[in-house]
């Protein structure tokens, strides 16, 4: 049972995931607040994690409780202040830990097969190994976004 495929998948994760945790260190407090893109810097952080949930699910299994009410991660509504580092790392390790246990459940022959939850979802195929393609993907996009506001801000990025 080779694992290999699956490791180089988690591994782009992992990067990804190190590079957000990275981000929220090196970030000030006046850019985590500011919107840059249309929503604030640490709305658009927080959407790519809690939308880990929507790719990973099993049909038919409850959205899962995170740190905000649903409509927050959707940029349906923006709380004030912006969200406190410390609880927003909680529940990043809370994401990382869904990750992994997913990871962890794939071998390579698995990576081929259909995400029946995602796949309703989205009203399309996905296999596993798409899905934790566009997990990183979705982190990387969104982090891309918040890099940019450091920059922006004459501040050095996370990459």
């Amino acid at each position: 049972m080779s694992r290999t495929a699956v490791a180089g998948l988690q591994g782009n994760f992992e990067h990804v995931f190190g590079l957000a945790m990275q981000y929220i260190d090196v970030c000030p407090d006046a850019i985590w607040g500011k919107k840059f893109g249309s929503w604030p810097v640490w709305q658009q952080l927080y959407h790519s994690l809690s939308s880990v949930d929507f790719f990973l699910r099993p049909e038919g299994v409850p959205q899962a409780k995170a740190l905000y009410e649903p409509a927050v991660g959707d940029f349906k509504e923006t709380p004030a202040p912006p969200a406190d580092k410390a609880a927003f790392r909680t529940f990043a390790a809370g994401v990382k830990k869904v990750v992994d246990e997913y990871c962890t459940s794939l071998t390579d022959a698995k990576l081929g097969e259909i995400n029946a939850g995602l796949s309703k979802r989205f009203g399309r195929d996905f296999t596993h190994a798409a899905t934790l393609s566009l997990i990183s993907g979705h982190i990387f996009y969104h982090l891309g976004s918040c890099d940019a506001a450091l920059r922006e801000n004459g501040l050095k990025g996370v990459f």
